[in-house]
């Protein structure tokens, strides 16, 4: 039973290294609200599929990090396939509390985490649907903020 599971993960992991891992590159972010308590912001990332076939994507799983201190856990749903031989732009919400604003004109964040997708092939859908597979990305970034005030 082992060999034919470890021999299952093998054929995936040959048939998946045909197929390219999408790239993410983070572009930009943009202040989406300011409030007494925290600043959330939209960070931008284009999205290319370099392969012959569509990559539908998962999940987003991201850190932010203020000063070398975790200030945010993000988890969003992807909900998009990227066509083959394409580029898209994505937006992913991140939050900073005040409290690591107070005191400073700007702030530098950074932002950590993985892009979970699915390759082509039912036996990539497969092995993902059994848990026993998932392919992901790193996605990084990190830029910094002009600390709004509060009104």
């Amino acid at each position: 039973m082992l060999k034919t599971v470890l021999f299952i993960v093998f054929l995936s992991a040959a048939s998946c290294a045909a197929s390219r891992k999408p790239i993410a590159e983070y572009t930009s972010s943009n202040l989406t609200e300011s409030l007494p308590s925290a600043v959330s912001l939209d960070v931008a990332f284009d999205l290319s599929n370099n392969n012959d076939e569509p990559v539908r994507l998962v999940q987003f799983r991201y850190t932010v990090s203020v000063a070398g201190d975790t200030v945010y856990r993000g988890l969003a749903e992807a909900e998009q396939t990227l066509p083959r031989g394409s580029t898209t732009a994505t937006t992913i919400p991140i939050v900073l509390p005040r409290s690591y604003l107070v005191g400073n004109d700007t702030v530098v964040w950074h932002l950590r985490g993985t892009l979970d997708y699915l390759s082509h092939g039912a036996l990539a859908e497969t092995l993902v649907d059994s848990k026993l597979w998932q392919p992901s990305i790193t996605i990084a970034a990190s830029d910094f903020i002009v600390v709004p005030t509060i009104e």
